[in-house]
């Protein structure tokens, strides 16, 4: 099950005991993987926190960390990444996504997919499609993470529509959200569709700024996870939120909840960290979650 070249790297690694880091929907192969490295001579070790990607790293002492799910996105000593690409076609997610598309569409999916991504691509260009895509700041071509649609953004105004082919929402949200444009999400284990139509997004963003809108003191959120981990971003959030006369309180944190949250007295929180904490769940949080682009308006120029 595991790649040759991934036993190599771990065994060549010089540590015999392996941290093995799982996202939720592939933990149930946690046993049949650790038996599998057990064969070849290593410790596993099962990390049981939540992985919500590339950017949440852990470490074990004396030990090499195996990162299943994700591809490279943070500069780390002792860790070995295995995509774990998946074999399903992609062409008949295409195929049921083909009504609700325009003629120029943006194509995206995760690592998992990337190998199969070209039969969605000659499906689509078949069918009279001109299919554009782009590599993102921390992926390659075709590849979209949640934080990281720099890609997307780069086809804005040059598509009719986006397709993305992939599990979950975090992705196609995070398209709607940064280019205003339509999408449309195909899942290619279950073939269901959804269509994000554009102007959702932002009429969230304006309803939590106008929530934000009398807020004197903030929450500078920063995540204790390697890959989210800006102080740079909340040192200069802090200073300008001051000089416009405002308090500003550093928070550093691993998990970030609405529960986590409530002890701090301040009116409204900034987070610095993984974008769908406020994409995805800003409606649970009992005062207002803002990103940092979304404070702008606060802030002096």
């Amino acid at each position: 099950m595991i790649p040759k070249s991934i036993i190599k790297a771990l065994v060549g690694s010089g540590k015999s005991r392996v941290l093995i880091q799982l996202p939720e929907g592939l933990k149930a192969k946690s046993l049949e993987i650790a038996d599998e490295l057990r064969e070849n001579g290593l410790e596993p070790v099962v990390s049981g926190d939540v992985c919500f990607g590339a950017c949440d790293l852990k470490f074990l002492k004396g030990a090499t960390t195996l990162h299943i799910g994700h591809s490279k996105m943070v500069d780390a000593s002792n860790v070995i990444y295995w995509e774990y690409p998946y074999s399903q076609s992609l062409a008949p997610a295409a195929e049921k996504a083909l009504p609700l598309l325009g003629r120029r569409v943006g194509l995206f999916t995760t690592v998992q997919h990337l190998g199969k991504i070209r039969e969605a691509r000659e499906f689509l260009e078949s069918h009279g499609k001109e299919v554009l895509t782009a590599a993102g700041r921390a992926t390659r071509e075709y590849q979209l993470l949640g934080c990281d649609a720099a890609g997307a953004i780069s086809l804005k105004g040059k598509v009719d529509s986006f397709l993305y082919i992939g599990g979950g929402r975090f992705h196609p949200l995070a398209i709607a959200y940064y280019t205003n444009e339509p999408v449309v999400a195909a899942d290619p284990f279950s073939l269901k569709v959804e269509t994000i139509p554009p102007g959702k997004l932002q009429k969230e963003k304006a309803l939590r700024q106008t929530k934000a809108m009398g807020a004197q003191g903030f929450g500078i959120v920063v995540s204790t996870k390697p890959g989210q981990e800006n102080w740079g971003l909340a040192g200069k959030l802090k200073g300008k939120l001051e000089a416009a006369g405002k308090r500003a309180l550093l928070i550093y944190m691993e998990n970030i909840t609405p529960d986590l949250l409530l002890p701090y007295a301040v009116d409204a929180f900034i987070i610095t960290a993984c974008p769908r904490i406020v994409i995805d769940d800003w409606k649970n949080y009992k005062r207002p979650v803002l990103l940092p682009d979304e404070a702008s308006f606060l802030l002096k120029p």
